[in-house]
C-alpha cells in the first residue's frame, strides 16, 4: 500500500475518532521522524498534551511527507529523463 494511502485512512480515522484509536500508529510515524522533525514528532505522542497539539503534528508530518515524496519522484524522473538527453524544468 502507498504510504499516501496510509496516511489518508489514518487522516480519515483520526478525524472520526480522534488520535488515540490510531496511537500505535503514530508511535511508529514519530519514530520514522524524530530526526528531521522533533518537534512534531514528540507532540504526536504527547498523550498528555492537547488533540489538537497531535493533530497539528500529523498534518505536519503528512505534508512533510507528501512533500518528499513529490521531491523523491521529480529527482528519479529527472534522472530517467538526463539518461535520454532530456531536462525537466523546476
Amino acid at each position: 500500500m502507498e504510504l499516501k494511502a496510509i496516511l489518508d485512512r489514518l487522516a480519515d480515522i483520526i478525524m472520526a475518532r480522534g488520535t488515540g484509536a490510531v496511537r500505535d500508529e503514530l508511535g511508529v510515524l514519530a519514530r520514522s521522524a524524530e530526526a528531521d522533525h522533533p518537534g512534531a514528532a514528540a507532540a504526536l505522542t504527547d498523550w498528555q498534551g492537547t488533540e489538537i497539539a497531535r493533530e497539528r503534528a500529523f498534518a505536519i508530518l503528512r505534508r512533510e511527507t507528501s512533500y518528499a515524496d513529490a521531491v523523491q519522484r521529480h529527482e528519479l524522473a529527472s534522472s530517467l529523463l538526463a539518461l535520454h538527453g532530456v531536462a525537466l524544468a523546476a
